[in-house]
This record gives C-alpha cells, sequence and structure tokens, in this order.
C-alpha cells in the first residue's frame, strides 16, 4: 500500500504496513481532491501555489501533522494514496480498505460541514445538535470507515478536535443504528445478523452505484473484482459472496420499498431495501441455527420445511429463524420471521415483497421437508406473467364417502414441480401438460390399493383411472418412477400417445370399481376433467376425483345405485 511519510510528505510504498503505525483519514470527497498522480508529481512548497486543490492539500498536510504529533512515520489518505488509474490497484485497495482502518493507529474523521462551537462554548451540546445533520453520516464508504478503526478523532471544519468514538458511543449508535459493542469492537460483526448490517448503510449513498456495494466489503468479510458500469448488478452479486460463506437467511429479510412488483427474487435489488431490518436479532439470544443453502443458476438452493398458513395467506412461508426479539421463551413457537413465496412453473418466487411474515397465534401447516429453488430475480414483466400463473392449470378436487379415515388419500403427484400442494393445482405451461395422481384406498382394514389418475390438456381433455390389475399400470409406474424431467410432461403427449392408444378410448371420464375378494365391498371412483371459468374470468380444468361404497351414497337403496352404475363405464 503507498503511504505518506509524515517527515516528507512524500509517497512510499510498504508491502506490508505494520499494525498502527500510521494514522488514516476519513472524510467526504469534494470537488477538487488531490489525486496520486498528482500528489506525486508536486513538492509540498507548490501545494499552497495551487489555488484550485489548496484545500485538498491542507486536507493531507493536517492528517500528516496529528499523524506525525503521534510520533507516527506514516498517514493514509485515500484521495492520493490509490493509483485509481491501475484497475488492479484500485481493486485490491477497495477489498483491503476495511483493513487499512482497522489496522490503523487511529482515524481522523474530518466532519467538513461541522461549525466550529460559537466562542469555544457547549461544545458537547453544539456537536449533538449539529453532528446528525452532517454529510458524513449518509455517505457510504464513512460506514466502515466508523466501524473498522479501534479509534476514531472527530475533527470539526476547523480542525478543532470534537471527541472520540468512545465519547460519543451512544449518540453514534443512536445515528447510524451500529450496535455500541461494534463500535468499540469490530471482530463481532460476524455475530451480528446480515440483514442488520444491511440497515446500517440503507440511507446512505455513494457517487458511483456499484460502490453501494463495494463499500459493504469488509463489513461482510467478503471479496469480489470490481467491475464499474454494472449498475446495480454489483449489489446482486455482494449477496451471492455473502451466501457463500454465511448460512444466515436472515440476507433475504430486505422489503420492497413501493408496490411496483406483486412478485421479486431472493436478492434485494438495492440495500435501501434493507431499511426495516435495524431490529432484527436471532430469535433465541446465543442460539444460532446453521441453515445450508447456496445460490445456483436456479437460485437459491435449500432444503427446507415450508409452512401453510391457509388463515392469512395463500403462499407458503420460509421460516428465517429471526425475530423482532430474541427473548422468547421456551414453550413459544412464536414471533419468527419468514418471507411469503409463491410456487410458479419456474421455482418460488417472494410473493408480498414489501412484508416480511411473523409468527402468531395463526395456525399454521407444516409441509413436508424437501428441496426447493427460489428464483434470485424476477424482472416487472416476469412479475406480471406470474400473476397469470393459474390460467389454465389444473385443479384437482377429491371428494370421498367412504366413511373411514384414511380411505381414500393423496400419494404422489407428478410433475411435481408443476404441483402446488396448497392451491391443489397443477400449473399450465406451453400448450398444456399431462398430470398425474396416485391415490391410495383402503379396501379393508388389511388390504391397501392404489390408483392413478392421469388427465392431460394436451388438445381436447382427456382423463384415465388405472390401478394394479390393469395391463398398463405396469408401464404407468415405470414411467412415473423413471421419467422425472419435465419436458416428459409437457414437450409430448405421452398419456394420449403411449397409454390410452393401447386402450382405444380418449374421453374426459373415467371410472373404476375396486373389489375387495376379504369382505365383498367394492369402492367406485369416478374422475373427470372439465374446462370451467373462475369468478375472475379466468380460464382452467377442474379434475373432479370421487370415491365412493355403494352402500354409503347418502341412503339411497343398492337398486338405484345399481341402475346408476350400469349407465358408466366401469372396469
Amino acid at each position: 500500500m503507498w503511504l505518506i511519510d509524515t517527515s516528507t510528505l512524500k509517497l512510499r510504498f510498504v508491502t506490508e504496513a505494520e499494525k498502527g503505525s500510521y494514522a488514516i483519514l476519513s472524510h467526504t470527497w469534494g470537488e477538487d481532491e488531490v489525486s496520486f498522480e498528482q500528489f506525486r508529481n508536486l513538492s509540498p512548497q507548490s501545494w499552497l501555489d495551487d489555488e484550485q486543490r489548496k484545500k485538498a492539500f491542507v486536507k493531507i498536510a493536517k492528517t500528516c501533522e496529528l499523524a506525525s504529533q503521534h510520533g507516527l512515520p506514516y498517514a493514509w489518505v485515500d484521495t492520493c494514496c490509490i493509483d485509481k488509474t491501475s484497475s488492479a490497484e484500485l481493486s485490491e485497495a477497495i477489498n483491503s480498505m476495511f483493513r487499512y482502518y482497522q489496522n490503523a493507529a487511529f482515524c481522523i474523521a474530518l466532519i467538513s460541514d461541522l461549525p466550529n462551537a460559537p466562542d469555544g462554548s457547549g461544545l458537547a451540546a453544539h456537536f449533538e445538535s449539529q453532528f446528525p445533520r452532517c454529510r458524513w453520516l449518509t455517505r457510504g464508504w464513512t460506514l466502515q470507515e466508523l466501524i473498522a478503526p479501534p479509534k476514531v478523532l472527530f475533527y470539526d471544519s476547523s480542525w478543532a478536535f470534537r471527541g472520540s468514538k468512545h465519547d460519543w458511543k451512544p449518540l453514534l449508535a443512536k445515528e447510524t443504528g451500529v450496535d455500541e459493542a461494534i463500535l468499540v469492537d469490530s471482530s463481532g460483526l460476524r455475530f451480528i445478523p446480515v440483514a442488520r448490517r444491511m440497515s446500517w448503510a440503507s440511507t446512505r449513498q455513494t457517487t458511483r452505484t456499484e460502490d453501494m456495494a463495494y463499500c459493504l466489503l469488509g463489513i461482510f468479510d467478503v471479496n469480489m473484482p470490481l467491475i464499474y458500469g454494472e449498475g446495480r448488478k454489483a449489489f446482486m452479486r455482494l449477496q451471492e459472496e455473502i451466501a457463500k460463506d454465511s448460512c444466515d437467511l436472515s440476507l433475504f429479510a430486505w422489503q420492497q420499498t413501493d408496490s411496483s412488483q406483486k412478485y421479486r427474487g431472493v436478492l434485494a435489488t438495492s440495500v435501501a431495501e434493507f431499511l426495516n431490518c435495524r431490529e432484527i436479532k436471532h430469535r433465541i439470544q446465543g442460539a444460532i441455527i446453521p441453515t445450508e443453502f447456496s445460490l445456483t443458476n436456479r437460485g437459491l438452493r435449500i432444503e427446507t420445511a415450508l409452512v401453510n398458513v391457509p388463515s392469512s395467506s395463500d403462499n407458503f412461508i420460509l421460516n428465517l429463524g429471526f425475530s423482532y426479539r430474541d427473548d422468547w421463551p421456551i414453550y413459544s413457537s412464536r414471533g419468527w420471521l419468514g418471507v411469503h413465496l409463491a410456487k410458479t412453473n419456474n421455482g418460488f418466487v417472494r410473493a408480498r415483497p414489501d412484508r416480511l411474515f411473523q409468527a402468531d397465534e395463526q395456525g399454521r401447516l407444516r409441509c413436508p421437508p424437501g428441496l426447493i429453488h427460489i428464483r434470485k430475480t424476477v424482472d416487472p414483466s416476469d412479475s406480471a406473467e406470474i400473476e397469470r400463473r393459474f390460467d389454465r392449470a389444473i385443479r384437482v378436487e377429491l371428494s370421498k364417502s367412504l366413511g373411514r379415515p384414511g380411505a381414500f388419500r393423496l400419494e404422489r403427484v407428478a410433475p411435481e414441480g408443476l404441483w402446488v400442494e396448497n392451491q391443489a393445482s397443477f400449473l399450465h405451461q406451453g400448450r398444456g401438460i399431462n398430470a398425474y395422481i396416485q391415490c391410495g384406498i383402503r379396501l379393508s382394514d388389511h388390504i391397501d390399493e392404489s390408483i392413478i389418475v392421469a388427465c392431460s390438456t394436451m388438445g381436447d381433455p382427456v382423463c384415465a383411472i388405472w390401478h394394479s390389475h390393469d395391463n398398463v399400470w405396469g408401464s404407468v409406474a415405470y414411467f412415473l418412477n423413471n421419467c422425472n424431467e419435465r419436458a416428459d410432461f409437457v414437450a409430448v403427449d405421452y398419456l394420449r400417445v403411449h397409454f390410452l392408444s393401447r386402450e382405444g378410448h380418449f374421453t374426459s371420464t373415467a371410472t373404476k370399481r375396486l373389489d375387495s375378494q376379504e369382505t365383498g365391498n367394492s369402492i367406485f371412483i369416478s374422475a373427470e376433467l372439465k374446462e370451467d371459468t373462475d369468478e375472475g374470468g379466468r380460464s382452467q380444468f377442474i379434475l373432479h376425483i370421487h370415491a365412493w361404497a355403494p352402500h354409503q351414497a347418502d341412503g339411497e337403496p343398492d337398486g338405484v345405485y345399481n341402475k346408476l352404475l350400469k349407465s358408466l363405464r366401469i372396469s
């Protein structure tokens, strides 16, 4: 790193600066700062002759003077100690910036718009009233410059000393949101939830859009290459880097600040979306529950059990494991925060992205654990398309009149990637889909039977029912066990081509009778697929599956039911 020799005011390159051997400046940039090249080519005697940059030169000279007064051989100032014409040097400096400030003997924070106290009296009251208005608190880079150094000394516009970070801990914590413990010792950063650290920067700005990500590298202890010109993608990359080295799901606890989109990806578009995360804590103090996840080309990949809250949301909920309190009693399952998720034909997305779910007294159903993917990003056109995801969907209605709990149950669906469990629907894709539902039926206390109901919305709606004694059963079961690709259900109408063609019929209704050898009882299954229009005018398909036993048909005599059965195609 380049350092300024405080005795000669010349730049000197030091391969590895000794910790505590230099003072470092924190300031807000003006219009005419001194660059690396200018500082290197001008002699100290000529500084005062440059009227345009005289103020900037004085800033450097005062920094060196204060460092020398404390017996330090070096000082570091970001304007003139980084050769910004070298992309490699600039990248190294920005990725090392937090460490530069952390290893300094002390940091000089020049608050250039903090006026001197009138007549030198009431310094404390003047600082408390004027400091919160200063620009230094609004800049992205000065956040790490406050946190990283063990010692920060504040100076006003006339270079009068106004106290230290230690002196002003309560005020600094109030104005910045940074925990007092972190102001004392930055090594505790790793214990602070990611979302809360993000909130500290949520109201700050940088001149370059990309710098709003780059100025946070040290606070999250990550490194990444600089790509000026990528705009907001830099903040996306920052989140991806954090995810590589963290099991902290609060990374996804951001909230959209407007109502521009109903659906979003799992990543925030800006640090400003973490504004409301200042109070986020681990739900139980000291209890950190590691969660393995990764970001892939399909988005966030995580194995988890989603939560269904029928009383308050049509969406699924992902429990983030954080809360606004960390003192919940051990007998309470309330308080945890989650994000709303909606399933699409291309993974899950954030629903209701302007809010978080907070567990209270709602009735909650825990879904079976499984692997899910949540898309990284969703643009406005994608969001509008997702709103229409149930157009031409297949809604499954199961009804039963068997009189025994568990006598008729859904066991398996395919394609699972298009099945939305809490809506009991298969999502439409392309030209239509083939859908398969395997159900279990209890014929008696000791005998269970399985059936498969299949339907197709490719062309005219058709459906079929098979059980284990049908000739085609083996082929259908093999297909479901081995065809896991989405294309097997949406690219070709296998149901019509491979299975129904063997039986020679293509209809939208089907029935099946199952007989129990043990009891002599029969159970009948019927299925019908029909196109319908919901209250909102949306076209969809209804697959109605009904199971009944003749002697349980609402008190109707068997003779009447037998006549009804003769009118149906029973096999």
